[in-house]
This record gives structure tokens, C-alpha cells and sequence, in this order.
């Protein structure tokens, strides 16, 4: 049995490549992520981290009085203070370069903090060091912004290298002492040396010692690369799905076209468990064959990915992710085999030599249907159940998130009777169609499990696709809806020109002096910890702005900041808290307690707590994000902060539009790398058409040398497989976007707390993927139909 195995390998390998670059890609995706992480883990475990440190206090606005009396403390024997503090680097082509920018200046101390490269350290004013990677030169100009607004120019004199305590992010320019406590004014940490530290607590404090940092910071960067290697693993996931069906489509064909070779095994004396045996055989060799491919690609993958990264980070080979490579390729491939496998064991030796010998019975039929309608019923039912909930909690929205994925299951089961939806479609073909239509139509429903086997693999491929994109578009809707009734249209909006960085601290008053505004306010993001449940955004506001120049829409209370704060409905649910309940919220040691007094509808646009920025630590009250402005000639006041902050290119002047296409330009941007990583799974689904049609060639050899003998021209042979192609890519296309919309309804109905059918439709992502359908049918069915054509009429006629 198994030199037969092996010689059905040798004999078909050309019909199984398809079905190998299939479980190749799949597996190369799995090792590439798993490599990917284990390298950047390994080089974070591998950085030399400072060891002339043992205690590290930090805090905001540390000064020398706190220098001294940690550097009294007994055990100290050495105290060194860290000036720190926003220095926003402007490029060569005058823009912002992007940040960190909060601790991207420090003051020059010979620690091993730094290791210089080249040059020389700074020595007086005019003079800094740049950090290897700024793209800043010995004898280039370096010009900063710092957190007050001014602007410092300083020539490099030398770079260097930066070795961190813990997480801390490295500065980019280093000035000398003077420098930087003229431009950074206080300590933004203070390192102590010597045994046995005790430093007393206080508010707005943090003590940690330098081991603890270190840990810290190795874990939380293997935590993030394993969260990244579970992310990527989840889109691999997705791959392996569809390469599962196009390989269990596989070998329920070759499995059909071998009954007479199984029914001859059978009647010399081969049992059961040997044909299931050697179909399985079969399966584990070419998923071997696979992962072998796929850990090659995955490994060459992950390598260009670093080089193309540009960064210190090693290659490293995981010897446990090629393990999981090797078993994700051979289990995916023998679990995707195994009915196949089941259904050769049952061929009985008479039996097999009917065409019809594993054509399934009604019985199973009617199984399939009875669980698919269940599955279907049930999934609907609890989405149905989860949408009459005003305000979703988490258990809420996990049980909806679960009946959506029930309900789309339920639809893949039901897939082949779902097919005879086709029959119309080729009714109307063979009326309006030629003989090739005819044909094509007719084949493609000819079997319609095999249809539908091979069109689940498109199905799920485009069902992501479009599930991700209504989320989106939705997101993308709801947030400018959100925009547009918190900002009014009359009032300009100045942001920082990089990310998330906070704007100077002069940009409130600057705005406010600049003649025509009548009225501007500045908006302070950050986080803090409550003391019923966890993370959360706040948001600290001047109260006469709140409900005037930024008007978040209330649906209770008050918008009264001075008197407590206005919470999201939906994080007063989550917390179990309503109008006139006490909430406190911590501020890393500095804790702030005020009634609810308002609740807004939220979004994922806004912050879940607005606080009036009185009650705000004094770090929050510098803090500046969004700074709005208005006044009574909207259009004159636009011109003239366009022109009062025209030399500031940390600084973006804009309206609430602007907003709008910005931030969602970045998510757009999110999108498209996750449509690029499901585009693995439609690769693969792409190859399933193409491996499906080939062996159908193959199995109606005979049918379509009968068809050319009685003068059939090559031209219609490939025409009939081209509409067969067609049909199966246009059964799986359609079936995904409407499942794919269906599901993305679900997803923000759970995920943003919105009405079920509350949703954008992605009418661009739509049409873009029914153009890629009619192209993947035409090109799928390239080899297959030139293969057809080329059949020889005589040899065809003459293989039964």
C-alpha cells in the first residue's frame, strides 16, 4: 500500500501543485511571523542596558530641592538629575520631523547614557550631539521647537549611541548642561547609585529600581512582539482556512477519479484501514512537501522584511516556529484530507465500479441541510437578541460577535445547496448564451458540492474583505458624523503637525491674541486608571468652551464641568455608573473625585471622560492636543492664524473637515495592509479555481474528446471552461460580499455599540471586488482552458 502511495505522488504531482503552493503559501505566513517576533524579542533581550544605575525616581517638574533631598538619602552615594523635554526636530525640507517629541532633547552628562560615534560632545550654547539615525551630520544645522514655542538652532559636533535604563525612549539631539536647563527648565527623572535606597513616596512620584525597569521593559517588548506574532498568526489562520478547503476539494476529486484503482486494491485483499491509511499517507507526504516549501519562503520572507525594516534588529531562526510550521502544513493538509480519506475507505469493490459509487447519499443531504438552517437559525437569533440592548457590555457584545461567526459557518455548510441559486443564472446563459455558455454554465453546476467546495475557499477570502471594510467605511462614517456635531463648522482647529504630540504651550495664547477671535479653548488628551474598571481617555477642557466651541452631544444632565464630569454612555455602562454617582479617577498617584453630571453619546472618536481642566493634574494642564478657535468673521479668522503660525511647521492649522480626512487618511492607511494580508487568502482561493478546473479537465477528458470529434473548435472548448470559471468565481464572490456585509454589520454593531444595519456600505471595496472576480474567473481559467483545447481527440476517445 504505501509503494502504491508513493507511486500516485510521483504518477500525479503535476495535478497536486496547485494544492502545494497552496499549504507553501499558508505555512510560509505562520513561519514568518513566528520568526519575525522571536527576532525582535531576541535583540531586545540582547541590548545592553545601563548598569551605573540602581533606583530611577520620576515625576513631572522635578527640581533641585528634590535632587538634593533624594541625593541625602542614606545608601545614595551618587544622584544625577536628567534634563529632558520637548525638542521638535524640523527636516531638511522644512517639516516636522515625525516623534516621539516630548523627551527628544536631554542635557549631555558623562553616564553611560551616551556613547559617542563621531565627533565630540557639545560644550556651550550652539552646540548639540545628534543620535546615530536622525540623519544629522557633524556640521549640520539642527533647528528644534521646545514645549514654550521657541526656537533654538545649534550646530552638530558630534553623534552618539544611547543605552536606556528600561523603555525609556532615547532623545534624538543632547545639549550641554546650561543649554538644556535653560531650554527644559526641571528633571525629568533622577538616577540614584548605592545600596539599599529607601525613597519615602509622594505624590506624583514614581520609584523604581533599575532592575525592575530593565524586566519590565524586556517583558513589555515581548509582550508586544507576541501580541504582533498572534495578530499576523490570525491572518495566517485565515490563510490555512481557505488553503484547507482547496486542499479537501482536491482530494475529493482525485479521490472520485481513482474509484476503479481503490475497487481493485479492495477486491486483492487491501482492507478499509489500509486505502484510508494510504490516502492519508498521500496527504501527510505532500503536506510535509509543503511545509518544507513554506518554512524555505517564510524564512527568506522574514529576512527581507528586516532588511527592508533598516534597523539593529538580528535574524533569528526559530527552531519552535519551524516545528509549527512543519505541523500546522501536515495536520491542516490530513485534516482537510480526512472525508476524503473516510469516503475511499468505503468504497466496496462492485460498487466502486459505478460513476456513481460516492455520490453522497440523500441522508447526508439532508444532515447538512438540517445543520447549516440550525446554525444559520441560531447565529441570527442571538444577533437578533443582542440588538433590542440600548447600551452593549462586554458580555453582550461577545455573544453577538459569536452568533455572527455561527451564522456564517451555518451559510459554508449550507454552500451546496445554496449553489442551486445558479440554476436560474444558467437558464438565462443557455437561452442568451452559445454552445460554449451552455456548456460552461451546465458543468459548473454539474456537481454542486465541488462548486461549492471550490468557491468557499473565495467565499471566505472576500467575506473578510468586505466584513473589514464595512467596519471601516462605517468607522469612517461614524466618525465624521461624530466630528461634525462635536466641532462647528465656523470654528478653525489647530493640531500638532505630527501624530499625537502635544502643541506648545504658547499656542493657546498665541491663538487667543490673534486679532478677529472672539473665543478659543484648548482641549488636553491623556489616560487614567478608574478605580471600578481600567484604562480610560480623558479629556480636560475650559467649562465655558464646553457646549460653545466643542459640543459633544448630550443625552443627560448637565454640560456644567465645573460641577463634575460628563461621561460616554457607554463607559458609564460598562462602569455601572449614572448621573449624580462618584467616580474617581487616578492619575498615575494623583487621584481626581467628582460626581457624573452629564452623559454624552460616544464614539470611538471621542474621549470616555470630559473634566474640567481646573480639577487637572498640572501635567494634563499642559498637556495642549487641540486648540479651537472662532470668532465673528470665521473665513477672516482662518487667514489669520494660517498666517500667525505660518512659521511654525510643528503646528496645523485646519478646520473640522481637515480633521476628518487626516485621521481617517491614517486608518485608510491601516486598512489597506489588513486588505494586502487577506490577500494571501484570496491567492490562495485563486489557486483553488485554478487546481479545481484543471482536474475537472482531466476527469471529462473523454467528454470533451467527443465534443472535438464532433467538430467542436478548440476556441469554444476554451470559452466553456472560461463561463465555468466564471460561475464558480461569481457564486463565491457574491456569496462572500453579502455574507462579508452581513458580518461587518455584526462586527459594528458589537464593536462600536451602533443599531445592527446602522452601517456604510463599502460600495468602492464592493465594486473593486466583483471587478476582481470576473478578472480572477477569466485568468483561473487561462492553463485550465488551453490544457482543454489541447486535448487530442483520439487519445481522449480512446482512455475508457
Amino acid at each position: 500500500m504505501w509503494r502504491a502511495m508513493v507511486r500516485d505522488l510521483r504518477a500525479h504531482r503535476g495535478r497536486l501543485a496547485m494544492t502545494l503552493a497552496s499549504i507553501v503559501l499558508g505555512v510560509a505566513f505562520v513561519v514568518s511571523s513566528w520568526v519575525l517576533a522571536d527576532s525582535t524579542a531576541a535583540s531586545v533581550r540582547a541590548t545592553d542596558l545601563r548598569s551605573d544605575v540602581d533606583v530611577v525616581v520620576s515625576g513631572h517638574d522635578l527640581t533641585d530641592a528634590d535632587l538634593a533631598d533624594l541625593a541625602a538619602l542614606p545608601g545614595v552615594s551618587a544622584a544625577r538629575g536628567v534634563l529632558a523635554g520637548r525638542a521638535a526636530l524640523v527636516g531638511a525640507d522644512g517639516k516636522l520631523v515625525a516623534g516621539p517629541h516630548d523627551t527628544a532633547g536631554t542635557g549631555w552628562d558623562r553616564t553611560d547614557r551616551f556613547v559617542l560615534t563621531a565627533g565630540r560632545e557639545p560644550r556651550g550654547p550652539g552646540e548639540v550631539a545628534a543620535a546615530d539615525g536622525t540623519e544629522l551630520s557633524t556640521g549640520d544645522t539642527a533647528r528644534v521647537f521646545l514645549a514654550d514655542g521657541r526656537q533654538v538652532r545649534a550646530t552638530v559636533v558630534g553623534t552618539f549611541g544611547y543605552r536606556t535604563v528600561g523603555s525609556e525612549p532615547a532623545p534624538r539631539l543632547a545639549y550641554d548642561q546650561d543649554s538644556a536647563r535653560s531650554m527644559f527648565g526641571s528633571y525629568h527623572w533622577i538616577e540614584l547609585t548605592g545600596e539599599h535606597i529607601a525613597v519615602p513616596p509622594a505624590p506624583g512620584r514614581q520609584v523604581d529600581t533599575a532592575r525592575a525597569l530593565g524586566e519590565q521593559a524586556t517583558a513589555d517588548a515581548e509582550a508586544a512582539a507576541g501580541s504582533t506574532r498572534e495578530t499576523l498568526l490570525a491572518f495566517a489562520a485565515v490563510a490555512l482556512l481557505v488553503g484547507g478547503f482547496v486542499i479537501a476539494n482536491t482530494f475529493a476529486m482525485l479521490v472520485t477519479q481513482r474509484v476503479r484503482q481503490y475497487a481493485l486494491l479492495r477486491a486483492v485483499g487491501a482492507t478499509r484501514r489500509q486505502v484510508r491509511r494510504a490516502v492519508l499517507g498521500e496527504a501527510a507526504a505532500l503536506g510535509a512537501a509543503g511545509a518544507t516549501g513554506g518554512v524555505l519562503l517564510g524564512l527568506a520572507l522574514a529576512f527581507t522584511a528586516l532588511v527592508l525594516a533598516q534597523d539593529d534588529t538580528e535574524f533569528v531562526v526559530s527552531p519552535l516556529g519551524i516545528l509549527v510550521g512543519y505541523a500546522v502544513g501536515v495536520g491542516v493538509t490530513v485534516v482537510a484530507a480526512h472525508a476524503c480519506a473516510r469516503r475511499a475507505a468505503t468504497v466496496a469493490p462492485v460498487a466502486a465500479l459505478r460513476t456513481d459509487a460516492l455520490t453522497p447519499p440523500h441522508r447526508t443531504r439532508r444532515v447538512r441541510v438540517a445543520a447549516g438552517l440550525l446554525l444559520v437559525a441560531a447565529g441570527v437569533a442571538t444577533v437578533a437578541a443582542t440588538s433590542g440592548v440600548d447600551d452593549l457590555g462586554t458580555t453582550e457584545r461577545i455573544v453577538g460577535l459569536v452568533g455572527g461567526i455561527v451564522a456564517w459557518l451555518g451559510v459554508l455548510v449550507l454552500a451546496p445547496e445554496l449553489s442551486a441559486a445558479l440554476r436560474p443564472v444558467a437558464a438565462l446563459l443557455t437561452r442568451l448564451g452559445g454552445p460554449a455558455t451552455r456548456l460552461g454554465a451546465r458543468n459548473a453546476l454539474r456537481d454542486p458540492r465541488r462548486t461549492a467546495a471550490t468557491s468557499s475557499a473565495l467565499l471566505v477570502g472576500l467575506a473578510l474583505v468586505c466584513a473589514f471594510a464595512t467596519l471601516g467605511e462605517t468607522m469612517v462614517s461614524m466618525f465624521g458624523d461624530t466630528v461634525r456635531a462635536t466641532v462647528p463648522a465656523t470654528t478653525t482647529v489647530l493640531r500638532p503637525a505630527a501624530g499625537d504630540e502635544p502643541l506648545g504651550t504658547d499656542v493657546l495664547d498665541r491663538v487667543r491674541d490673534t486679532p478677529g477671535v472672539t473665543g478659543a479653548a484648548a482641549q488636553r488628551y491623556g489616560s487614567a486608571t478608574v478605580a471600578t474598571g481600567g484604562r480610560t481617555t480623558v479629556s480636560a477642557i475650559e467649562p465655558d468652551a464646553f457646549g460653545t466651541l466643542l459640543t459633544p452631544p448630550l443625552v443627560a444632565g448637565t454640560a456644567d464641568l465645573r460641577t463634575g464630569f460628563v461621561v460616554g454612555t457607554n463607559e458609564a455602562a460598562m462602569l455601572g455608573v449614572g448621573l449624580g454617582d462618584q467616580v474617581t479617577l487616578d492619575f498615575d498617584g494623583e487621584r481626581v473625585t467628582r460626581p457624573v453630571v452629564g452623559l454624552h453619546t460616544t464614539t470611538e472618536a471621542q474621549p470616555l471622560f470630559y473634566l474640567d481642566v481646573a480639577a487637572a493634574p498640572a501635567w494634563l494642564r499642559d498637556r495642549t492636543t487641540t486648540v479651537y478657535a472662532t470668532g465673528t468673521d470665521p473665513a477672516a479668522v482662518r487667514t489669520a492664524l494660517d498666517r500667525a503660525f505660518a512659521g511654525r511647521p510643528d503646528v496645523r492649522v485646519t478646520d473640522r473637515e481637515g480633521v476628518i480626512d487626516e485621521d481617517m487618511g491614517e486608518f485608510a492607511a491601516v486598512l489597506a495592509v489588513m486588505y494586502a494580508m487577506f490577500g494571501a487568502a484570496v491567492v490562495i482561493a485563486i489557486f483553488g479555481v485554478v487546481n479545481t478546473l484543471a482536474l475537472s479537465v482531466l476527469e471529462r477528458r473523454r467528454e470533451i474528446g467527443v465534443l472535438r470529434a464532433v467538430g467542436a473548435r478548440r476556441r469554444l472548448v476554451r470559452r466553456a471552461v472560461r463561463v465555468e470559471s466564471l460561475v464558480i468565481c461569481g457564486y463565491g464572490g457574491i456569496t462572500g460580499i453579502v455574507v462579508g456585509v452581513g458580518f461587518g454589520a455584526v462586527m459594528q454593531h458589537v464593536m462600536l455599540g451602533r443599531e445592527l444595519f446602522a452601517i456604510s456600505v463599502p460600495y468602492l471595496v464592493i465594486g473593486v471586488s466583483l471587478a476582481g472576480m470576473v478578472a480572477v474567473g477569466v485568468l483561473a481559467a487561462l492553463w485550465p482552458a488551453r490544457r482543454a483545447a489541447r486535448t487530442d481527440v483520439l487519445v481522449a476517445i480512446a482512455t475508457r
